[in-house]
């Protein structure tokens, strides 16, 4: 009895193997792959969370989105002159009639008259400030006193916008410009170069050429070096530095007659080399 039951649980073991090329071979069974109770409680948990909170950020992102744009909007207004819509602190509200028939006559514009307010750049503002202050040729419509009167009113309020601002004037264009669109010239070469430039495109004259070059530290828009350099390769005939540098000096003469008209010492070698380092700049 004893022996029946021992080779019932020897056949029961030896179940496993199996008669293969004339011998026994066992075969591995592979038990299915179980993950235990708390590691899939774990992965549920994770997904489930995982999408909750993704769909919560994606609807805060989109409201805060919906928020900075109505806030952005609500910060801008637009200029009167130019029509360019602009933060409000580079923008001045205009309330006086006088100030609105200044600014019309000199920028050619019809400004809304009436108790509304409208909004001006600051940089027109600054503009007409700094013509009347250089007497620079205005519309004379309006008589002295009203032109002393918008410098009057505006100047000191200019001076702290531009402070806060950390805004600053071109010496070429005389508008006001973010600090990062200026950069300072201290190389009276390189200041020529710019005035030749601006003189060949027909919107600065010899006086005004030698007033810009007097003082060794001028600001001056990076727009205005690159339209100076470009108009002089335009003058040369040549489309890149190369090409400069391969250009005859009796090519130059010209560009070299304007600047001795600004300062008779100027040489065709000092224009070169101001050139160059100002197209390298």
């Amino acid at each position: 009895m004893n022996e029946a039951i021992v080779k019932e649980e020897v056949i029961e073991e030896t179940c496993n193997f199996t008669f293969k090329n004339g011998e026994y071979v066992e075969v591995k069974q592979e038990e299915p792959e179980q993950k235990p109770e708390y590691l899939l409680e774990k992965e549920i948990k994770t997904e489930t969370s995982d999408d909750f909170f993704e769909d919560v950020k994606s609807e805060a992102e989109e409201s805060y989105s919906e928020i900075e744009k109505v806030s952005t909007y609500v910060n801008k207004e637009k200029c009167e002159i130019c029509q360019k819509m602009m933060p409000r602190n580079s923008l001045k509200m205009i309330k006086c009639e006088g100030n609105r028939l200044v600014l019309s006559e000199v920028f050619n514009v019809e400004l809304f008259m009436g108790p509304n307010p409208i909004y001006v750049c600051h940089s027109h503002i600054q503009k007409v400030i700094h013509d009347i202050d250089n007497n620079v040729k205005l519309p004379r419509n309006q008589s002295d006193s009203v032109m002393r009167s918008f410098v009057r009113r505006n100047k000191h309020l200019m001076k702290a916008s531009h402070s806060r601002n950390y805004r600053r004037i071109c010496h070429v264009c005389h508008m006001s410009k973010d600090r990062s669109e200026l950069v300072q010239i201290f190389s009276k070469g390189i200041r020529m170069v710019v005035m030749i430039g601006c003189i060949l495109q027909g919107t600065h004259s010899v006086e005004q050429a030698r007033d810009y070059i007097a003082y060794n530290n001028r600001r001056t828009c990076y727009s205005h070096q690159k339209e100076s350099i470009d108009k002089i390769f335009e003058h040369l005939g040549v489309k890149n530095i190369q090409e400069f540098f391969k250009c005859p000096r009796l090519a130059m003469s010209g560009l070299v007659k304007i600047a001795r008209n600004i300062d008779s010492n100027f040489t065709v070698y000092q224009f070169i080399d101001a050139f160059n380092t100002l197209f390298s700049k």
